[in-house]
Protein backbone atom coordinates (compact mmCIF):
# COMPACT_ATOMS: atom_id res chain seq x y z
CA UNK A 1 0.00 0.00 0.00
CA UNK A 2 2.86 2.35 0.81
CA UNK A 3 4.46 1.68 -2.57
CA UNK A 4 1.14 2.46 -4.27
CA UNK A 5 1.14 5.91 -2.67
CA UNK A 6 4.75 6.54 -3.62
CA UNK A 7 4.20 5.89 -7.33
CA UNK A 8 2.42 9.22 -8.05
CA UNK A 9 5.01 11.12 -6.03
CA UNK A 10 7.90 9.43 -7.84
CA UNK A 11 6.15 10.02 -11.18
CA UNK A 12 5.98 13.75 -10.36
CA UNK A 13 9.63 13.84 -9.32
CA UNK A 14 10.77 11.83 -12.37
CA UNK A 15 8.39 12.85 -15.20
CA UNK A 16 10.33 11.05 -17.94
CA UNK A 17 10.51 7.73 -16.05
CA UNK A 18 7.79 5.10 -15.93
CA UNK A 19 7.30 4.14 -12.31
CA UNK A 20 5.52 0.89 -11.46
CA UNK A 21 5.33 -1.38 -8.45
CA UNK A 22 6.27 -5.03 -8.38
CA UNK A 23 2.62 -5.93 -7.79
CA UNK A 24 1.65 -4.11 -11.01
CA UNK A 25 4.30 -6.04 -12.94
CA UNK A 26 3.09 -9.33 -11.47
CA UNK A 27 -0.53 -8.43 -12.21
CA UNK A 28 0.35 -7.67 -15.82
CA UNK A 29 2.25 -10.95 -16.17
CA UNK A 30 -0.66 -12.91 -14.72
CA UNK A 31 -2.97 -11.25 -17.25
CA UNK A 32 -0.63 -12.13 -20.11
CA UNK A 33 -0.44 -15.74 -18.90
CA UNK A 34 -4.26 -15.96 -18.84
CA UNK A 35 -4.43 -14.58 -22.36
CA UNK A 36 -1.84 -17.08 -23.61
CA UNK A 37 -3.71 -19.95 -21.92
CA UNK A 38 -7.03 -18.92 -23.51
CA UNK A 39 -5.42 -18.48 -26.91
CA UNK A 40 -3.72 -21.87 -26.63
CA UNK A 41 -7.02 -23.52 -25.69
CA UNK A 42 -8.69 -21.91 -28.71
CA UNK A 43 -5.91 -23.09 -31.03
CA UNK A 44 -6.12 -26.63 -29.63
CA UNK A 45 -9.90 -26.65 -30.11
CA UNK A 46 -9.61 -25.48 -33.72
CA UNK A 47 -6.88 -28.04 -34.46
CA UNK A 48 -8.90 -30.83 -32.84
CA UNK A 49 -11.97 -29.87 -34.88
CA UNK A 50 -9.95 -29.75 -38.11
CA UNK A 51 -8.24 -33.06 -37.33
CA UNK A 52 -11.54 -34.71 -36.45
CA UNK A 53 -13.20 -33.41 -39.60
CA UNK A 54 -10.26 -34.60 -41.69
CA UNK A 55 -10.36 -38.05 -40.14
CA UNK A 56 -14.15 -38.30 -40.53
CA UNK A 57 -13.85 -37.25 -44.17
CA UNK A 58 -11.11 -39.79 -44.82
CA UNK A 59 -13.10 -42.57 -43.16
CA UNK A 60 -16.28 -41.63 -45.05
CA UNK A 61 -14.37 -41.70 -48.33
CA UNK A 62 -12.95 -45.09 -47.39
CA UNK A 63 -16.46 -46.40 -46.75
CA UNK A 64 -17.59 -45.03 -50.10
CA UNK A 65 -14.65 -46.66 -51.92
CA UNK A 66 -15.18 -50.01 -50.23
CA UNK A 67 -18.92 -50.36 -50.72
CA UNK A 68 -18.53 -53.55 -52.76
CA UNK A 69 -16.36 -55.20 -50.12
CA UNK A 70 -18.78 -54.13 -47.40
CA UNK A 71 -21.71 -55.44 -49.45
CA UNK A 72 -19.92 -58.73 -50.03
CA UNK A 73 -19.22 -59.16 -46.32
CA UNK A 74 -22.83 -58.38 -45.46
CA UNK A 75 -24.10 -60.76 -48.16
CA UNK A 76 -21.92 -63.48 -46.64
CA UNK A 77 -23.57 -62.91 -43.27
CA UNK A 78 -21.38 -60.35 -41.51
CA UNK A 79 -23.52 -58.43 -39.02
CA UNK A 80 -23.57 -54.62 -39.15
CA UNK A 81 -21.77 -54.51 -35.81
CA UNK A 82 -18.80 -56.37 -37.35
CA UNK A 83 -18.67 -53.97 -40.29
CA UNK A 84 -18.72 -50.88 -38.07
CA UNK A 85 -16.13 -52.56 -35.82
CA UNK A 86 -13.74 -52.85 -38.76
CA UNK A 87 -13.87 -49.13 -39.39
CA UNK A 88 -13.59 -48.29 -35.69
CA UNK A 89 -10.56 -50.58 -35.48
CA UNK A 90 -9.01 -48.69 -38.37
CA UNK A 91 -9.65 -45.43 -36.52
CA UNK A 92 -7.99 -46.85 -33.39
CA UNK A 93 -4.93 -47.88 -35.40
CA UNK A 94 -4.75 -44.44 -37.01
CA UNK A 95 -5.06 -42.80 -33.58
CA UNK A 96 -2.33 -45.00 -32.12
CA UNK A 97 0.08 -44.30 -34.96
CA UNK A 98 -0.77 -40.60 -35.14
CA UNK A 99 -0.51 -39.97 -31.42
CA UNK A 100 2.75 -41.92 -31.10
CA UNK A 101 4.39 -40.12 -34.01
CA UNK A 102 2.94 -36.75 -32.94
CA UNK A 103 4.19 -37.11 -29.36
CA UNK A 104 7.63 -38.18 -30.58
CA UNK A 105 7.95 -35.30 -33.04
CA UNK A 106 6.62 -32.84 -30.46
CA UNK A 107 9.08 -34.03 -27.81
CA UNK A 108 12.05 -33.88 -30.18
CA UNK A 109 11.11 -30.40 -31.38
CA UNK A 110 10.48 -29.16 -27.85
CA UNK A 111 13.82 -30.43 -26.60
CA UNK A 112 15.85 -29.25 -29.59
CA UNK A 113 14.18 -25.99 -30.64
CA UNK A 114 12.49 -24.93 -27.40
CA UNK A 115 15.58 -23.77 -25.48
CA UNK A 116 16.85 -21.75 -28.44
CA UNK A 117 13.46 -20.20 -29.25
CA UNK A 118 12.18 -19.51 -25.74
CA UNK A 119 15.51 -19.22 -23.96
CA UNK A 120 14.44 -21.57 -21.15
CA UNK A 121 15.13 -25.18 -20.26
CA UNK A 122 12.41 -27.52 -21.55
CA UNK A 123 11.32 -30.51 -19.51
CA UNK A 124 9.00 -33.18 -20.84
CA UNK A 125 5.83 -33.85 -18.86
CA UNK A 126 4.86 -37.54 -19.24
CA UNK A 127 1.28 -37.01 -17.97
CA UNK A 128 0.70 -34.69 -20.94
CA UNK A 129 1.71 -37.51 -23.28
CA UNK A 130 -1.00 -39.68 -21.75
CA UNK A 131 -3.54 -36.88 -22.08
CA UNK A 132 -2.54 -36.35 -25.73
CA UNK A 133 -2.85 -40.06 -26.54
CA UNK A 134 -6.21 -40.31 -24.75
CA UNK A 135 -7.41 -37.21 -26.59
CA UNK A 136 -6.31 -38.66 -29.94
CA UNK A 137 -8.18 -41.89 -29.24
CA UNK A 138 -11.33 -40.04 -28.18
CA UNK A 139 -11.17 -37.76 -31.21
CA UNK A 140 -10.59 -40.70 -33.56
CA UNK A 141 -13.51 -42.64 -32.13
CA UNK A 142 -15.85 -39.66 -32.32
CA UNK A 143 -14.74 -38.90 -35.87
CA UNK A 144 -15.15 -42.49 -37.02
CA UNK A 145 -18.57 -43.14 -35.48
CA UNK A 146 -20.58 -41.60 -38.32
CA UNK A 147 -18.63 -43.30 -41.16
CA UNK A 148 -18.73 -46.62 -39.28
CA UNK A 149 -22.50 -46.37 -38.86
CA UNK A 150 -22.78 -45.41 -42.51
CA UNK A 151 -20.82 -48.57 -43.44
CA UNK A 152 -23.06 -50.74 -41.27
CA UNK A 153 -26.17 -49.45 -43.09
CA UNK A 154 -24.93 -50.27 -46.58
CA UNK A 155 -27.48 -52.31 -48.52
CA UNK A 156 -25.69 -55.27 -50.16
CA UNK A 157 -28.17 -55.41 -53.04
CA UNK A 158 -27.49 -51.81 -54.05
CA UNK A 159 -23.71 -52.32 -53.79
CA UNK A 160 -23.74 -55.03 -56.43
CA UNK A 161 -25.78 -52.90 -58.85
CA UNK A 162 -23.13 -50.15 -58.82
CA UNK A 163 -20.41 -50.32 -61.41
Amino acid sequence: DAAGRLVPELANLLPEAKVVTVSQVVETQVGVNRLVNRTSALVVAVLAFAGGAGLASTMAMNVRERRREIGTLMALGAPPRFISGLFLLKAILLAAAGSAVGCLIGAVLALSVGPQWAGVEVQLLPPLFLIAVAGAFALAMLSALWPARMAAKVDPCICFREI
